[in-house]
C-alpha cells in the first residue's frame, strides 16, 4: 500500500486565470481525523508558481478526506473540503482567491456583450422592460449603480442556464421575465423601486408556471424540498426547492404561488406565470460544512456583518464547485478584481 498521495493544486485569481509563475504563496493540509484522534496538519511554505504538488500521507480510509487551505499575500485565504486522495492518480484541486479589496468588474458583461454571449439572460431583462432601448438603459444604470445586485443576478442566471431539470430542459428554457419597474431609469425613484425586488442575495421575477411540475419531480433527484419557506425569510412563499448537486453554492428556487399573472412571450403568445425568488446559498448546511471553519474571512464575517450572502463569495464557491465536478466553467461574464 502506498504511504503517500498527491494533490495537484492550482491557484487562480478573481479573473479565473492562473496566477503568474512568479507568485509566492503557502498551503497547509489537514487529514480527516478529529483533533482528539491526532489530526495532522502539514505546512507547505514558500511555494512559487501557480501549480504545485502536495504530498500527504495515505491511510486508505476516511482519514484521506483532506482539508486544503492556501494563502496568497493580499488575498483572502482559499480552501476546500473534502479532498479525497488516493494512492493512484494525483487528485486535482483548483482554488480561486479574491483580492481583499476586490469588487465586481463588468467589462465583459455590458449590455452589448450580454446580448451577444448570453442572449437567454439578456432576454429576461428585455422582456421586463418597455422596449429594447429601455432594457439597455436600465441594465446600464444597474451596472453602474447596483453592482452587487447585478453580480447576484448574473451568478444566479448563469447557474440556472447550467442547471438541468428532470425533463432534460435547462431552467432558462422556460419563459422568465424580470419585470423591472417602469419609467425613467435615471430617476432616483426608479432605483429605489428596483431595490424592492433586486438584491445582492436574490431577486424576484416571473417565470412560466410550467417549470413548477418539472422542479417538483426533481425531489430526491437533484432537488430537495424546503418545508415552510415562510419561516426561513421568504415572505408569503408557498413552496421552495434547493438544488443538491454540489456541497456548496446550490441554487434555491422559491415560489410565491399566490402571485400569478399572464405575460406575453417573444411570439406574442400568453404565458401563465408565477412569481419566483431564486437565490444561491453558500452551503447545504452552513453550520456543519468544514469550510465554515477554515475560511471565516469569506463566510462568517460577511454573514455577521450584513446577514446576506455576498455575490463575490458565491462567484468563487460556485466556480470551485463546478471545477471539482468536472463541469463547464462557471462564467457569469464579470470578474472580481482589486
Amino acid at each position: 500500500m502506498a504511504e503517500t498521495a498527491n494533490i495537484f493544486l492550482n491557484i487562480y485569481d478573481g479573473t479565473r486565470h492562473l496566477f503568474s509563475n512568479t507568485i509566492k504563496w503557502s498551503a497547509q493540509t489537514q487529514d480527516g481525523r478529529a483533533p482528539s484522534d491526532g489530526r495532522q496538519t502539514l505546512q507547505f511554505p514558500d511555494l512559487q508558481g501557480a501549480s504545485q504538488v502536495l504530498s500527504v500521507p495515505f491511510f486508505d480510509n476516511l482519514f484521506d478526506l483532506y482539508t486544503v487551505i492556501a494563502n496568497v499575500d493580499g488575498y483572502g485565504d482559499s480552501a476546500w473540503y473534502p479532498v479525497c486522495v488516493s494512492s493512484g492518480t494525483p487528485v486535482r484541486l483548483d482554488l480561486i482567491f479574491l483580492a481583499k479589496d476586490a469588487s465586481p468588474h463588468f467589462a465583459q458583461a455590458t449590455w452589448e456583450k450580454l446580448s451577444q454571449q448570453r442572449p437567454d439572460i439578456a432576454a429576461i431583462v428585455r422582456r421586463g422592460c418597455e422596449n429594447l432601448t429601455a432594457a439597455a438603459d436600465k441594465y446600464s444604470q444597474v451596472l453602474e449603480f447596483r453592482p452587487a445586485p447585478l453580480a447576484c443576478f448574473l451568478n444566479i442566471a448563469t447557474a440556472l442556464g447550467q442547471m438541468r431539470l428532470p425533463s432534460g430542459k435547462s431552467a432558462l428554457d422556460y419563459y422568465w421575465n424580470i419585470s423591472w419597474p417602469a419609467g425613467d431609469s435615471r430617476d432616483p425613484n426608479w432605483l429605489a423601486a428596483l431595490d424592492t425586488m433586486f438584491h445582492q442575495d436574490r431577486f424576484f421575477c416571473y417565470v412560466d408556471q410550467a417549470i413548477l411540475p418539472d422542479v417538483r419531480s426533481g425531489k430526491g433527484h437533484g432537488f430537495s424540498e424546503e418545508a415552510d419557506p415562510q419561516a426561513w425569510g421568504h415572505g408569503d412563499a408557498t413552496e421552495s426547492y434547493k438544488q443538491t448537486q454540489f456541497d456548496i453554492a446550490n441554487v434555491q428556487l422559491t415560489f410565491h404561488g399566490h402571485d400569478t399573472c399572464t405575460l406575453r412571450d417573444d411570439m406574442g403568445q400568453p404565458v401563465k406565470c408565477v412569481k419566483i425568488e431564486p437565490d444561491i446559498d453558500y452551503y447545504k448546511d452552513v453550520a456543519a460544512h468544514g469550510l465554515m471553519e477554515v475560511i471565516p474571512n469569506w463566510i462568517s464575517k460577511e454573514v455577521g456583518r450584513t446577514g446576506l450572502t455576498d455575490p463575490k463569495v458565491v462567484y468563487a464557491l460556485r466556480w470551485m464547485a463546478t471545477r471539482r465536478e468536472g463541469l463547464p466553467d462557471f462564467n457569469p461574464l464579470y470578474t472580481v478584481e482589486a
